[in-house]
């Protein structure tokens, strides 16, 4: 099968090695030269109904993130592409970053910052502990399955949500169905978000979601802004109908200057940043390769997007 690398989505090193690696097959990085290829490798929102007019022949699109929401999963079904996301490249990163904000939040990090900012020594009373929290982590996939393992350490609760019935020993619940996404809501002390974004989950939390979460309720979002309806956030931020709310996305993004949510006491923000690592790179490099050797061997998939 022959292969073609976005050069646009990839540092010229990185292509580099992974033409190295795959010198058993035809690899180019030249979409002039890239017509027969079956194979694509690439960032999402270099997809467009032009390159796919080019790449008539593709039967493969091996994305290089995990989100996949850019993507008009209609057209590539119409036109007989699967696509494959990078998995377990950002797992690891991602949960030690849900891990932090939990403990930023629950430990009032950022308040104490401000008083030795101002060399001030006062004391806060009103903390949290992670130990015996029931944590509801909503999208039990790779992402979830990390941050469920680290915070068996804290010895709380993990309830998993996921659609597709899958068991797990990182959790001590899980649950598939309307019946069970109700009861994780209204029993988590903390709501840790990592499902995909797709039109079954824009807006997944809204305002009557909000109404059965608990009043003590943290929510950390690593996910994508869309997943929650932040105008319904704001309220229940203002309101106090839960603790707080740390979220790497938002809507949009960047977020702009004058947009309330900057101004809750009980928010911390980061730009999207849950994934950066130094060996993000290389995750990426390996899962690629090992993805594309699958195909070439037909090996089994476990990355496939089901259209």
């Amino acid at each position: 099968m022959k292969i073609w690398i976005d050069p646009t989505s990839l540092k010229e090193e990185y292509i580099h090695e992974m033409m190295k690696r795959l010198s058993h097959s035809h690899v180019t990085t030249s979409l002039d030269q890239a017509s027969d290829a079956e194979i694509a490798v690439m960032m999402p929102h270099k997809i467009n109904q032009t390159l796919l007019d080019q790449l008539k022949n593709l039967k493969y699109i091996k994305l290089l993130t995990a989100g996949y929401n850019q993507v008009d999963l209609t057209e590539l079904k119409k036109r007989g592409i699967q696509l494959l996301y990078a998995k377990d490249v950002f797992s690891i990163q991602i949960a030690e970053d849900v891990i932090s904000k939990i403990l930023y939040m629950n430990r009032r990090l950022g308040l104490y910052h401000e008083h030795m900012k101002e060399h001030q020594w006062q004391f806060e009373t009103v903390t949290n502990e992670i130990f015996g929290s029931t944590v509801g982590i909503i999208g039990a996939g790779s992402i979830g399955d990390e941050v469920a393992k680290r915070l068996k350490a804290f010895q709380t609760k993990v309830i998993g949500y996921r659609r597709t019935k899958v068991e797990s020993s990182f959790y001590d619940e899980m649950v598939h169905d309307q019946k069970g996404f109700d009861y994780l809501i209204s029993t988590s002390d903390i709501l840790v978000i990592s499902i995909p974004l797709t039109k079954d989950t824009y807006h997944l939390i809204n305002e009557k979601v909000f109404n059965k979460m608990k009043p003590n309720t943290l929510i950390v979002n690593v996910a994508r802004g869309e997943i929650i309806d932040q105008e319904a956030l704001i309220v229940a931020l203002q309101k106090k109908m839960i603790r707080g709310a740390a979220l790497d996305v938002t809507t949009p993004e960047p977020l702009p200057k004058d947009h309330p949510l900057w101004n809750q006491s009980n928010v911390f923000i980061t730009p999207h940043q849950a994934s950066a690592s130094p060996y993000m790179h290389q995750r990426m490099i390996d899962e690629a390769v090992d993805t594309i050797n699958c195909i070439l061997d037909g090996k089994p998939l476990d990355n496939l997007v089901h259209i």
